[in-house]
């Protein structure tokens, strides 16, 4: 029989439908599309005039900026959802509510070379791209009218990704996002109920039931979430206590590299390079915040910052834009135990 099962971080409610569960080859297959035209990718090694001026890069050589000689490179995006330049003052409309345009949107290029992804990466490239992720976060929070910072990578065309070269994006935001905020939320309930992270206590039953762990080092753990939105769905966290991402270490940028490199194989492997969706979840910077003078009350005890991936192999379709209610065709048990299985 089916099951309704609640997400309890993200206030939503996912049906696990074994009725109509499928095993992973009967997702179709993604190819990866390779054909394009290197002399032209903006991102590509030797082609740094074809972009902004760089924000921040990782340079070994101590080469000059916006030149080769580079390991991973920051510049603002070309199309940029919000500029640093414009009004972050909230406005209205009539009855309608709405903000200037401020905010920031960078992309972070991983790797010079063209056709490498992330199932390709080493260690040490994971880490350059989480460090970079850390740093850019921890200087773009130094502007007190920033407050989110939302980073993501999209893999695949049927994930949103529109150019070959691997990239990750980041997008600082003048409020708090919706689904970011209600994790805040229901992080702070569920703290409320039981004086415990949510989060933390999570992690401990996955790791005392060992269902739907995928893998696991000293540091992180991956596993499929118990009410997974989306098939395979994996959640990687801390399995120390900890609410911002900005504040981690080299070692555990060392941990975090190496099971995000497994989990990630295990994922191509198993799917066959499916299309996905790599999101870090994190708390905002503590700070005053006058609209709401306790939001940030005890947000260090109650919130704990994770990464998911989210392959994209079903179509959200009626039911679940209509309701906000989630079928899974995958049980998250099973998919946890074929990528266990999956060298």
């Amino acid at each position: 029989m089916s099951e309704i099962r609640y997400n309890r971080l993200k206030n939503k409610w996912v049906i696990i439908s074994i009725e109509r569960s499928r095993r992973p080859h009967d997702y179709p297959v993604s190819v990866y599309e390779e054909s394009s035209d290197v002399s032209k990718c903006p991102f590509e090694y030797g082609n740094e005039d074809k972009t902004p001026p760089e924000i921040f890069a990782i340079r070994p050589d101590g080469s000059l900026p916006n030149t080769p000689g580079w390991k991973v490179r920051v510049v603002p995006n070309k199309y940029p959802a919000l500029r640093i330049e414009n009004s972050n003052l909230p406005e209205s409309e009539g009855i309608y509510d709405k903000y200037g345009g401020f905010g920031a949107h960078e992309v972070i290029i991983e790797t010079p070379e063209h056709f490498k992804h992330i199932q390709d990466f080493s260690i040490e490239e994971y880490k350059n791209m989480y460090f970079t992720f850390r740093e850019r976060m921890r200087a773009l929070y130094q502007d007190i009218r920033i407050k989110y910072v939302h980073i993501f990578k999209n893999h695949g065309k049927e994930a949103g990704k529109s150019l070959v070269h691997s990239h990750s994006q980041l997008i600082a935001t003048p409020i708090i996002p919706t689904l970011p905020d209600t994790q805040i939320n229901q992080s702070r309930i569920y703290f409320q109920e039981k004086e415990r992270c949510l989060l933390c206590d999570e992690i401990k039953e996955e790791i005392k039931s060992y269902n739907r762990v995928v893998y696991e080092n000293d540091l992180f753990i991956a596993y499929c979430p118990y009410a997974s939105l989306y098939p395979f769905e994996v959640r990687i966290a801390p399995k120390y206590h900890s609410h911002d991402f900005s504040m981690i270490d080299e070692n555990q940028l060392l941990k975090l590299s190496e099971i995000s490199q497994v989990v990630i194989k295990k994922l191509h492997k198993a799917l066959v390079n499916p299309p996905f969706n790599m999101i870090l979840h994190t708390s905002p910077p503590i700070r005053d915040y006058p609209a709401k003078p306790l939001y940030y009350n005890g947000i260090d005890r109650f919130y704990h910052w994770f990464i998911e991936i989210l392959p994209r192999i079903t179509t959200l379709a009626g039911f679940e834009l209509g309701t906000d209610i989630y079928i899974n065709p995958t049980i998250p048990e099973d998919a946890a135990k074929f990528l266990r299985e999956v060298i």
